[in-house]
């Protein structure tokens, strides 16, 4: 089936738009990778149809109308229900900021999160695409993912079995870093996504297998790896029992979102 490239390169300039910092025509064009012409077509377009504006400044902003383009989408709906309230009680006792993610197509995509815009390094919001093999959320979240969804991730990311080379010795790898993470039921990312950054992170489960995972970060200047996994992995692990608890009541459907 032939797809419409016109439409792909539309959606991900509008995808773009929804990041921290991609506001101008350069940005985009350094992410994207896509000629500055066709860029401003795609503004232009956008602007047009009403689903961004550009400022006084000359920078581009998402206008209230792509809440349209959510409207009918709930796969989280009930993980939010669920997990908000007790997510609320936990950040209230800790300074640090953390997030609620889900796996999409190969990326961890944040669905909530305390993080608050244009503070610190660990800036991000809610649709926010992380990757998975350098991120906590996304280990831990891959470590007890059903076989076929870790299978189709692998290989999404171009780590399929049978690999060759240098790509089989990162298979290998990473098979062994998730089979670590489930020994001890949680994930670490120390300066490996974020370079100031360290993580911790638990699976939110439903009969044993990943709906979503939950973080804890800090800036690694003023807490080390070690340290985090002391000061949150347990708190993090009450916490997703007791969302998988309510989770269970309400029999979420444990495929999740679309993989």
């Amino acid at each position: 089936m032939r797809t419409i490239e016109s439409l792909k390169r539309g959606l991900e300039v509008l995808r773009l738009l929804n990041e921290p910092g991609m506001d101008q025509v350069r940005a985009l064009h350094r992410a994207s990778g896509l000629p500055k012409p066709t860029i401003v077509r795609i503004l232009e377009t956008l602007i047009e149809d009403g689903y961004i504006v550009r400022t006084d400044a000359g920078r581009y902003r998402l206008a209230t109308k792509v809440i349209e383009l959510s409207q009918g989408f709930d796969p989280v709906d009930g993980l939010l229900a669920a997990a908000r309230p007790t997510l609320d009680a936990f950040r209230e006792r800790h300074v640090w900021p953390s997030d609620l993610a889900v796996l999409d197509r190969g990326a961890m995509v944040i669905v909530n999160t305390s993080h608050t815009p244009g503070t610190m390094t660990l800036n991000r919001s809610v649709g926010s695409r992380l990757p998975v093999l350098k991120t906590a959320l996304g280990r831990a979240f891959l470590a007890y993912a059903r076989p076929e969804v870790r299978r189709d991730t692998l290989n999404h990311l171009g780590l399929a079995e049978g690999s060759k080379g240098d790509r089989s010795g990162e298979r290998k790898a990473v098979l062994g870093l998730l089979e670590r993470v489930r020994a001890r039921g949680y994930a670490t990312s120390d300066h490996e996504f974020l370079k100031s950054v360290v993580a911790v992170a638990v699976p939110i489960l439903i009969d044993g297998t990943a709906v979503a995972s939950v973080n804890m970060m800090a800036v690694a200047s003023a807490m080390s790896a070690a340290q985090a996994e002391k000061a949150f992995v347990d708190e993090l692990k009450a916490l997703a029992a007791t969302v998988s608890d309510i989770l269970g009541e309400g029999r979420l459907d444990s495929a999740g979102p679309a993989h």
